[in-house]
């Protein structure tokens, strides 16, 4: 059976207790003086602290071979665990040591991806402080459950933009959340006919909240909620397009908000 602990230990090893260079020519020629590359370390390691890697050759087929072999995919959150597999798909892959520290294969004497056996700079094979490389996810050993998100607070879905559903949206749209629509135009029933707003004021000046609308759909930012701007929350929606904020839209957005989403 695996041992984190043993992954971590040969990590370390591997990357400042011997001279181990970088070359994907040769990257299976893991020995003193010899080469590696990124994925073919970090496969070597895992065998040698006793863990089954199945097929896996490199980071495109890395994290399903672990995944089906009691490995979690976490998202890359900027707090790693100490024996986390740092993963991005495509290019590369280190092993989180803990303290801040990580240990990886990076890149040949000459900066490129081949080169000589053995380390000829002293950081082809290394460990340094993590980094925000654009990791894909964290591969972490265990059974544990990934924690729940905290249940979001749900709202009525009745119809009614009231204050709740404004703060709502006001919430997950990052704006102030004072619960009101404010500075929309006075309706005269054709440019502007009154939406189902249960907490609005007039004034002209715009909203926040619906210029951040506006912005996620594209649209020019004035911060009214007019006809146009209600069609596009409604297509956004996928309910009816006819330009009135009625209550079908409302409880289209409610349910979307009680998601934790616009």
């Amino acid at each position: 059976m695996g041992n984190v602990n043993v992954l971590i230990n040969r990590m370390r090893y591997w990357c400042t207790g011997t001279s181990l260079g970088y070359s994907q020519a040769d990257r299976w020629d893991i020995r003193p003086g010899g080469n590696c590359d990124c994925s073919s370390l970090v496969i070597h390691c895992l065998r040698e602290a006793g863990f089954d890697t199945g097929s896996a050759t490199y980071t495109g087929n890395l994290s399903s071979n672990l995944t089906a072999r009691g490995w979690r995919r976490l998202p890359a959150d900027g707090r790693p665990q100490a024996g986390d597999i740092l993963l991005n798909d495509r290019c590369h892959v280190a092993v989180f040591l803990g303290g801040g520290l990580l240990a990886q294969a990076s890149a040949s004497e000459h900066g490129t991806i081949n080169g000589t056996g053995g380390d000829q700079t002293g950081h082809e094979t290394n460990v340094r402080g993590y980094y925000s490389y654009p990791w894909d996810c964290y591969l972490r050993y265990g059974s544990a459950p990934v924690p729940p998100k905290p249940a979001v607070p749900q709202i009525e879905v009745d119809g009614s933009c009231g204050p709740a559903t404004v703060r709502r949206w006001q919430q997950v749209m990052g704006t102030q959340a004072d619960g009101v629509v404010s500075g929309q135009v006075e309706p005269d029933g054709r440019t502007y006919a009154r939406p189902s707003l249960a907490s609005c004021t007039y004034g002209g000046y715009g909203s926040q909240l619906i210029r951040a609308v506006q912005a996620r759909l594209g649209l020019a930012r004035d911060g009214l909620l007019g006809p146009a701007t209600i069609r596009a929350i409604q297509a956004h929606l996928g309910v009816v397009q006819d330009g009135s904020f009625g209550p079908a839209t409302v409880r289209a957005l409610q349910a979307r908000l009680n998601q934790g989403t616009f």
